[in-house]
């Protein structure tokens, strides 16, 4: 079951560059964590309950990195990630309802956290993860 909006991804060129705004808003930005699988490095920064992450690829040939290139910015919205109770419970309720998943088994991600994604086109475009946290993050 869903239980809040767990953070909201941000793909970066940077996160250096990109963090300075978050600052400016008063926001402090987490250390950057390497999360090898995915090939990216992650900054979190607080938002209330929830999160923003900051998503930067670590090679110029990452898929990643090449949505960034298509999208020709240095940043864009990458995806909305649900937290989750169980999320392996979750991934075989919607594998039994025919969602369409991009993740089968949860997969390691920043923050101590199990991950999956789904399909895009099982939510009309939109990239959604699903998330399982033992606790909220916290940011230093």
């Amino acid at each position: 079951m869903v239980s809040k909006i767990d953070h909201l991804g941000i793909l970066v060129d940077d996160i250096d560059h990109n963090r300075s705004l978050f600052e400016r808003l008063g926001l402090e930005v987490g250390a950057v964590e390497r999360v090898p699988a995915f090939g990216v490095e992650i900054a979190f920064i607080r938002v209330g309950e929830s999160l923003v992450e900051l998503v930067e690829p670590v090679g110029p040939t990452t898929d990643l990195a090449a949505d960034l290139e298509a999208a020709g910015r240095e940043a864009m919205l990458h995806h909305l990630a649900f937290r989750v109770d169980d999320l392996e419970s979750q991934l075989a309720e919607l594998r039994r309802a025919g969602v369409a998943l991009a993740d089968e088994t949860p997969r390691q991600g920043a923050g101590d956290a199990s991950v999956a994604f789904l399909e895009r086109r099982a939510a009309n475009g939109v990239r959604i993860e699903l998330v399982e946290r033992e606790r909220d993050l916290t940011i230093d």
